[in-house]
């Protein structure tokens, strides 16, 4: 009976050493499939907020139009390639993990509608001309604002 309380009293005892070490069992990751598999490895996945109405996946090489009424926003993400954000509705959207010099962006809104991009002090970057794209160097820019005023 001693030897079994004291194999207890030695299991509580390293367990309550590793909690005051501040050591905890490892959570597991979230699983991740599919074509962005890879990508996730290299960096945290490109987000927005609020989200935008459509997120599609563009694989490298793949040359993929932004639809009629919408803006896309297309960070580097990834060796296999990366998403492509197509907003729709007027606002601002908040970016995060959107970096390195190689993104792009494509405004396909109407009625000359402005895309711009803008720094983490709100302060204009660029504007993008409806039916205009160019390469973006994603680093300096934290939002994306849609608007009904032209650039």
């Amino acid at each position: 009976m001693r030897i079994r309380q004291r194999r207890i009293a030695a299991v509580i005892g390293i367990v309550v050493g590793f909690l005051a070490a501040g050591v905890l069992p490892a959570q597991a990751a979230p699983a991740v499939t599919g074509a962005a598999q890879s990508a996730s490895v290299a960096a945290a996945e490109p987000s927005t907020s609020p989200a935008p109405s459509r997120r599609v996946w563009v694989s490298v090489g793949e040359v993929h139009d932004c639809p009629t009424g919408y803006a896309c926003a297309t960070p580097s993400w990834g060796s296999n390639g990366g998403w492509e954000f197509q907003f729709y509705n007027y606002g601002t959207y908040s970016l995060n993990n959107f970096t390195g010099d190689t993104g792009s962006v494509v405004n396909s809104q109407t009625g000359n509608a402005g895309m711009r991009l803008l720094d983490q002090n709100g302060r204009l970057i660029r504007c993008q001309w409806a039916g205009t794209g160019d390469y973006v160097n994603w680093d300096p820019v934290w939002y994306i604002q849609l608007s009904a005023t032209p650039c």
